[in-house]
């Protein structure tokens, strides 16, 4: 079946600075990353999705880009990243860079150059006002606008102080951008996932928010934000940068979409287009919703509605400004098993998160040691993106194979469970369980692509759904219950010429066997997936 390479793909994504250090200060780099290349192959991942590289003073951690040609010195050089691209390609893996279009940092050249004039060529590369037009907030605290005392107007940056936003409605700054796009599309890369892309154009006039009333943890959140997000025109230029992607074979856009809930996905979804705009679009539901079968149900259900059959939808857990996973079960392993199982049984494309595959917990953070803006700004009532930051566990010595200096933050508590050296004895360790996942998703294409249907079942705790690829068909059944839990398979086969032969669990279950004969018997936590097949067919074909 044809497909591109991300349809049914796995996206291992990876925040440089905490992966792996190559020269002993604590902040890892593009020389680590390659050398730990072999343990992805080995892994199974189609594709690392890099947070921010470039050049950044570091204000928000590469999220503020002052030069989106070159390397910021820390992580590598050029030849840093020809060398990981050509070696990662070696090995089958494609490589997707984080662009950042909305902003770039105050120390970016054309601002220096917009604030030092009203009407030079870069004076309109961003948001101006010779007062405060409106009630936009900043979604990192205080006002979205301050004053330039050199320019001596106020600019719009809807995060830091250190990040202007950038005027879409420019087409000469455009054409500059996109011709930046072409530049790293040269190089080899091969996608981008688009930060916060839905923010790129803002109102023309600049009107206000309607203000939403009642308690919210920001200012930020207390206005509907219909003039500073989601224009119409987004979409007009989304759809203007893909046809510079398509002119290259095989790349991929996906894009954060910023939304009022932490689950939009009809928000989300309406960023694919009619395949004209996005590639794939994150919606965040599953981290957000309680972990039950009818919670989860509900969410992947409105999801496959949002996208339809014709646009491919993608899933995630954890990424690098959410709270692990992990921390949202308390480690239970066999949730966080249940969880891999369900992701790497839907169709379309799976994103995983350094260390997730390890069970990864958040890091134990500080008030004094944290290094987010976001955490510094709001704490308590936010905790932080620290957490989920910390350094990658490789071994049980000191620096935790990471580094060999002082990691830049401190490791999750109890690091050494967590290591890929003792993970990889383990047999039914977390990461074996990925390593074995991940193969049975990428050696059946009914995984990857199948329809997929949810069935209806008496016990609540049950979630149950059939994956079918022409004539092929898959049955999973996972109990996200607490306790063991029956349900009759019978039922669900739809014909008693057809039978369940297990391919995978969660559990350990012997041998594999033929069930489809009475009631099946689910530990807690328990999932199975099952080749369904017609004994009718299979007679005559022999």
């Amino acid at each position: 079946m044809d497909q591109a390479w991300w349809q049914g793909g796995v996206i291992y994504h990876i925040y440089v600075r905490s992966f792996q250090d190559s020269d002993g200060d604590g902040v890892g780099d593009l020389l680590g990353l390659i050398s730990r290349l072999g343990y992805l192959q080995d892994l199974g991942v189609d594709a690392i999705w890099l947070s921010p590289i470039f050049s950044s003073p570091n204000a928000d951690f590469g999220y503020d880009v002052s030069d989106y040609l070159s390397i910021q010195k820390e992580y590598g050089t050029l030849e840093d990243v020809d060398l990981l691209i050509t070696e990662a390609h070696e090995r089958g893996i494609r490589v997707i860079f984080d662009l950042v279009l909305n902003h770039t940092s105050n120390e970016h050249p054309w601002f220096i150059e917009s604030k030092a004039t009203t009407d030079g060529e870069y004076a309109d590369y961003y948001i101006w006002s010779d007062e405060i037009p409106n009630n936009w907030m900043g979604a990192f605290g205080g006002k979205a606008w301050s004053l330039d005392e050199e320019r001596g107007q106020y600019y719009l940056h809807s995060f830091l102080t250190e990040q202007p936003d950038l005027n879409w409605r420019n087409q000469k700054m455009v054409d500059q951008l996109f011709s930046m796009v072409k530049y790293w599309l040269d190089r080899g890369v091969d996608g981008f996932r688009l930060d916060v892309i839905n923010l790129i154009v803002k109102d023309e006039t600049l009107r206000s928010n309607p203000k939403i009333f009642g308690a919210r943890p920001r200012p930020y959140d207390m206005q509907r934000h219909i003039f500073d997000r989601n224009r119409p025109e987004s979409h007009v230029r989304i759809r203007q940068l893909r046809k510079v992607l398509d002119q290259y074979e095989e790349r991929m856009l996906v894009g954060e979409i910023m939304a009022e809930l932490p689950g939009e996905p009809e928000l989300a979804a309406s960023y694919l287009g009619s395949g004209d705009e996005l590639n794939l679009s994150f919606d965040f539901s599953l981290a957000s919703v309680r972990f039950s079968a009818q919670s989860w149900k509900r969410v992947a259900k409105r999801w496959y509605e949002a996208t339809g059959r014709h646009r491919d939808p993608c899933w995630v857990l954890n990424n690098h400004d959410l709270p692990r996973f992990a921390g949202k079960v308390k480690g239970n392993e066999e949730k966080l098993k249940l969880a891999a199982l369900f992701l790497m049984t839907q169709r379309g494309t799976i994103f995983i998160y350094y260390g997730e595959e390890l069970g990864l917990p958040n890091s134990r953070i500080k008030r004094k040691e944290m290094q987010d803006p976001l955490g510094k700004r709001y704490w308590p009532l936010h905790p932080g993106r620290d957490l989920a930051r910390g350094p990658m566990i490789w071994n049980t010595g000191a620096g935790y194979g990471f580094t060999t200096g002082e990691s830049w933050l401190d490791a999750a508590k109890g690091a050494n469970y967590y290591s890929v050296e003792n993970q990889s004895l383990e047999s039914d360790s977390m990461l074996n369980f990925y390593r074995r996942i991940i193969a049975l998703r990428k050696d059946d294409e009914v995984m990857q692509m199948g329809h997929c249907a949810f069935l209806e079942c008496s016990n609540a705790n049950i979630l149950i759904y059939t994956r079918t690829l022409g004539k092929r068909r898959r049955l999973v059944v996972l109990n996200m219950g607490s306790h063991s839990q029956t349900c009759c398979l019978n039922a669900f086969l739809a014909s008693e010429d057809v039978i369940a032969l297990r391919l995978f669990s969660t559990h350990k279950v012997g041998r594999v066997e033929e069930s489809g004969d009475g009631d099946l018997e689910l530990a807690p936590h328990q999932g199975s997936v099952y080749d369904l097949i017609d004994q009718r067919r299979k007679s005559k074909s022999s």
